[in-house]
């Protein structure tokens, strides 16, 4: 079948339009998508690569230092008498410990010894150069001195440098305030203020003063300094609130695991040996406050029983004298079983109460009346009172002289108890006040790191190379997402009516011809310079067709045009024509883009005489006509550059010249401008056996494809077709590459490659979804 102008194109069979809005999506797409942008994800991979390399160079090492710590359980040094079934010590003081240690050992009172031991006020820095000068310097051995000066900067340390300042004090108003000071010669040093005005200057290990015209002067002793003539130092002297919050910060302890009571100190920071001292210094001074908070608790303690002693003893003394002088004027007197098994529980429970009360008082010196074990305390003391209270009732049942023995001789059993168990209980404290050592445990001291914590080349390398190919995919699909395209041009012959002639696979060879146009004397025809190139094979594959579709013709004008410019159409226009001059064909090919054509510098001649001269009448025909050996094929180049090339397209001798070039040329081939940018196109139309469309992918849109046929239908011509160029090779949008032979097939192949038994699955599910697409042809009656 022929497609002509005077000819429509046959109608395709409708297609299920719910297919065509929602065309699947393969995981081959997606994979093609990344293995088409795979540069770009090397790019993206190698760039962030190189910037986490470039930070593990350069980033300051933080080290970390660490101490273990066993919290025991609390020894609550309760006196023996306090201790019984009816009175418990509290939950409290026999659980755990260790959460609450954690907030003791992060508190100002236990830092701020720390900061004042380690006299963390002062900060001092070297002054290093910018960028590398730390690295550098880190880099150096402090066995082997004081690293010499870089390029003659002695005024930035380069590594090996020492500075201890044992005082440093200044107003209040340079509080945070950077000072500086520099190194001199033979152990002497000078400070400059922040505005950068001298203080003072003085030997290391003297007290040095400057007035300063505030109420307190600024005070320092260096008692260390190593370095070169003319190293500054950075010197601040800060709050002491401020070094506590910036040791906060830093600091973190947490248990080893849940209900282990051992704690992990850690402090992080950039000197390792400062660090262990204070790491150690931390867990010393939480240690000691402990073993003080314990022995102060057992004074406290013992100062209440040496109290109650004479009390106690003063009542005992009391009840004795007055048993005896009832003994004397009543002489002996017998107690019955019940007498002596009331007066057992009477004295028990008076015992009892009466060390309920000294607990109570005891408790009222730490705590409020509102406390849950100052409010149990009180309830037993009131069940204590309430069983005594039953006895006194059963007592006076008893005879009177009875009951008087039985009171009396309840008070000796009862102070006596009471004496004895207060001497014990006080000491006990005296024990423990002595001896008493907390109830915290250093297990392991901090050593000095001897590798950095942070930071960390594998993990961040790891992260880095994720990161990487994350981002590089990332950027394909929205490189991909904003690209103008429709996802599969079979459905796109649909939407717009028009048949697919050909799929032109992307170049690399013409992607540098093009680079080269004006610059190298060869001319820029992929057809000429590598036909081998499946671009050309392609090519070859809409030659086939043309000439079977314009077989009948006795001349064959071939219109080439485009939505826009940029679409390829010259690239089209160029190799198509030298292709079929490679059959033995006479073809001529025709800029007729007046305005904007380079098929000159494509065939790389010097511009001369054209289109636009020879339809203004002020050129022949033989004069515009170039002869391109070469290729085999002629060319009328554009000429030159005219303000109104449609008028000469409709007034020129258009019609009549190419009558003229028909009787002699098998094939005319024209480059015309892109059909939505001027009506050119649609006037050459008019002259042409066959009109094309071409459109780059990644450039187009179904709508403007669909705009640029209507608007050649509107002048009377029907497009034969579109042409899709510059197909990424392995784009899943078209799967059917043409055939073509490469340099690698002249050699022996391996048929097995990976890359081989893809492309054929790949191509295998692009049939499988042609068929689900395409419309399904009727069924024909094998009887006819």
């Amino acid at each position: 079948m022929m497609y002509t102008q005077n000819e429509a194109t046959p109608v395709l069979q409708t297609v299920n339009q719910a297919r065509m809005a929602e065309p699947s999506v393969s995981i081959r797409d997606y994979v093609d998508l990344l293995i088409e942008g795979r540069k770009t994800i090397f790019i993206a991979l190698c760039s962030v690569l190189l910037i986490t390399t470039v930070y593990l160079v350069l980033a300051p090492r933080t080290y970390k230092a660490d101490a273990l710590l066993r919290i025991d359980k609390n020894k609550a040094l309760l006196s023996a008498t306090l201790r019984s079934e009816n009175n418990q010590a509290p939950a409290e003081a026999e659980s755990p410990r260790a959460q609450r240690e954690v907030e003791i050992l992060r508190s100002r009172s236990v830092l701020g010894k720390v900061v004042d031991n380690l006299n963390l006020t002062i900060e001092t820095e070297p002054y290093f150069f910018p960028l590398i000068g730390e690295t550098l310097a880190r880099r150096h051995d402090a066995h082997d001195g004081i690293a010499d000066a870089w390029w003659g900067f002695s005024r930035w340390a380069w590594g090996g440098e020492k500075l201890k300042i044992a005082a440093f004090s200044v107003p209040d108003r340079y509080l945070e305030k950077q000072f500086t000071l520099i190194a001199l010669e033979d152990g002497r040093f000078q400070l400059v203020d922040p505005r950068g005005d001298e203080l003072l200057a003085g030997q290391v290990g003297e007290v040095l003063t400057a007035e300063i015209g505030e109420k307190t002067p600024v005070t320092i002793k260096v008692e260390t300094l190593e370095a070169h003539p003319g190293t500054h130092f950075e010197l601040t002297r800060r709050t002491a609130l401020s070094a506590i919050e910036t040791l906060q910060k830093a600091f973190a302890v947490k248990e080893v695991s849940k209900d282990t009571d051992i704690l992990s100190v850690e402090l992080k920071g950039r000197d390792p040996e400062q660090l262990a001292k204070s790491v150690n210094d931390i867990a010393a001074i939480y240690v000691n406050a402990t073993v003080n908070w314990e022995s102060a608790e057992a004074s406290q303690k013992l100062s209440f029983l040496e109290s109650q002693l004479p009390i106690v003893k003063e009542r005992l003394e009391k009840a004795e004298q007055g048993l005896s002088a009832y003994r004397q004027k009543h002489g002996a007197v017998d107690i019955s079983a019940e007498a002596e098994i009331l007066l057992k529980q009477a004295s028990d429970m008076e015992t009892l109460g009466i060390q309920l009360k000294q607990k109570y008082d005891e408790q009222s010196q730490r705590l409020e009346s509102e406390h849950p074990d100052m409010i149990s305390t009180n309830a037993q003391i009131k069940r204590v009172n309430n069983k005594l209270a039953a006895l006194e009732k059963r007592i006076k049942d008893l005879p009177k002289t009875q009951q008087n023995m039985v009171s009396l001789s309840r008070d000796v059993q009862v102070n006596t108890e009471l004496y004895t168990s207060l001497l014990n209980s006080a000491q006990e404290q005296r024990i423990a006040a002595a001896g008493s050592l907390g109830n915290s445990r250093i297990v392991d001291f901090a050593v000095t790191p001897e590798k950095p914590y942070w930071p960390k080349p594998s993990l961040l390398l790891a992260i880095a190379g994720l990161l990487g190919l994350s981002l590089g995919s990332a950027l394909i699909f929205l490189r991909h997402s904003l690209q103008r395209h429709d996802n599969y041009p079979a459905l796109l012959e649909y939407q717009v009516g028009l048949p697919l002639f050909a799929a032109i696979p992307h170049s690399k060879k013409q992607h540098k011809l093009g680079r080269l146009l004006g610059k190298d004397k060869d001319n820029g025809i992929l057809v000429s310079q590598d036909p081998l190139d499946i671009s050309v094979e392609s090519l070859r594959g809409l030659r086939t067709t043309l000439e079977a579709t314009l077989a009948q013709h006795e001349s064959k004008v071939i219109m080439v045009s485009s939505p826009a410019p940029g679409m390829g159409k010259s690239f089209v226009s160029a190799n198509l024509a030298a292709l079929l001059a490679s059959i033995k064909k006479r073809v001529l090919v025709i800029d007729a883009d007046m305005r904007n054509g380079r098929l000159h510098d494509t065939f790389s001649i010097g511009k001369q005489p054209g289109l636009s001269d020879l339809l203004a009448g002020r050129a022949t025909l033989g004069e515009v006509i170039v002869s391109l050996p070469d290729v085999g094929i002629d060319l009328i180049p554009r000429g030159n550059m005219v303000l109104n090339p449609a008028e000469l397209l409709v007034l020129g001798e258009l019609s009549e010249t190419l009558e003229q070039l028909k009787s002699f040329y098998n094939h005319i081939v024209i480059d015309s401008p892109p059909i939505l940018g001027a009506t050119d196109a649609a006037i050459l139309g008019k002259h042409a056996d066959a009109t094309f469309l071409v459109v780059k992918e990644g450039r187009y849109t179904a709508q403007e494809l669909e705009v640029s046929a209507r608007r050649f239908q509107q002048v009377g011509i029907k497009p034969n077709g579109f042409i899709i160029n510059d197909m990424k090779e392995g784009s899943s949008y078209y799967p059917y590459y043409g055939y073509a032979y490469q340099r690698a097939d002249q050699e022996p192949k391996d048929e097995s490659s990976w890359s081989d038994k893809y492309h054929a699955v790949g191509d295998w599910l692009g049939k499988q979804l042609d068929r689900e697409l395409l419309p399904v042809p009727a069924e024909t009656d094998e009887r006819v």
